[in-house]
């Protein structure tokens, strides 16, 4: 039986349709295991809004986009997260601009009239690959390995971009530092094997009730932060209540010294800071949700505390 042939969905980024039909004309005569579609976006803001929706499996950039550098739309894909591998496209050879498209996380540069269809079939094929190896060494560099969210790395590089697009398009984003309550006193009287399995099971219900384009982390022991974009503090404070009462509702067994099976109870804490409502920078966003959490904290636990200037009690209502 003969296999249906893969299809590979590509987005060239160039200002010029002439260079998009010969491209597109290069794949189609392409004949072999893959099926290639090839898109076309001609300005850069269409280019970087087709690829943070992330449905291509990969990106041609052309290097002079009108008045806008290809260089600098690899740079902030890169800075968006993109996971598809992305090359770039130029109309004359120069070493200096390879080298900076490839420190720039370009999996490859193509001159135009260099080009046919076979050298552009060999660097898409030569990028994905490249980029499938890529991936997992960047999921090991970004990833906590005992609860599977994303680290403080991670934690970093994407609240950069996030500001910067709260700064781009006047949207606020809110950040959520959240521990569990008394965990020191799980893991004295049950054990850190009981321990971890708590912090697993907190971190699946940060996985399970937030968005796809929020970001759950350990920060580190038994905190953990969720990033939520274009999200007023009231809505996160909305969003942190929700957490802490799915969190509540969880049951969890534990053997107890004596061998018998004992449920406890699980609960977190949370703190609320917005940007650029309460902070102007990304350390200062965390070490104010770090203050609304203590505040959390200094009044009985299990509950959510949205930071104010003078730190005033919030018990009942954003």
């Amino acid at each position: 039986m003969e296999l249906e042939p893969k299809t590979i969905h590509l987005l060239f980024i160039d200002d010029d349709e002439d260079d998009y039909l010969i491209l597109k004309g290069y794949l189609t005569e392409l004949s072999g295991q893959e099926k290639y579609v090839l898109d076309w976006a001609q300005t850069y803001q269409a280019g970087l809004l087709q690829i943070q929706h992330a449905k291509h499996d990969i990106y041609l950039i052309d290097h002079y986009l009108g008045e806008f550098s290809g260089l600098d739309l690899l740079q902030e894909a890169v800075q968006a997260g993109c996971q598809a591998p992305i090359i770039i496209v130029t109309g004359q050879s120069d070493r200096e601009i390879d080298q900076v498209a490839s420190m720039a996380g370009a999996m490859d540069y193509l001159v135009k009239g260099q080009m046919d269809g076979q050298l552009l079939e060999r660097s898409i094929r030569y990028a994905l690959e490249r980029n499938r190896l890529v991936k997992k060494i960047r999921e090991l560099a970004v990833r906590d390995e005992l609860t599977g969210l994303h680290n403080r790395r991670e934690l970093l590089r994407f609240l950069g971009y996030e500001v910067m697009k709260s700064q781009r398009y006047s949207r606020p984003l809110s950040l959520l530092m959240m521990d569990v309550d008394h965990f020191k006193e799980i893991n004295d009287r049950f054990g850190h094997r009981t321990g971890d399995e708590v912090l697993q099971q907190v971190a699946q219900a940060l996985l399970n009730n937030t968005r796809g384009c929020d970001l759950p982390v350990r920060y580190g022991g038994d905190e953990f932060i969720v990033v939520l974009p274009e999200t007023s503090a009231n809505q996160a404070w909305c969003v942190a209540e929700r957490l802490r009462k799915k969190v509540e509702a969880q049951s969890f067994q534990v053997i107890s010294e004596n061998n018998m099976s004992k449920k406890i109870e699980i609960t977190i804490s949370t703190g609320v800071a917005e940007y650029p409502g309460d902070a102007a920078s990304v350390d200062t966003l965390i070490d104010l949700a770090d203050q609304a959490l203590y505040q959390a904290k200094r009044l009985g636990c299990n509950q959510v505390v949205r930071y104010h200037g003078e730190q005033e009690k919030e018990l009942g209502s954003p």
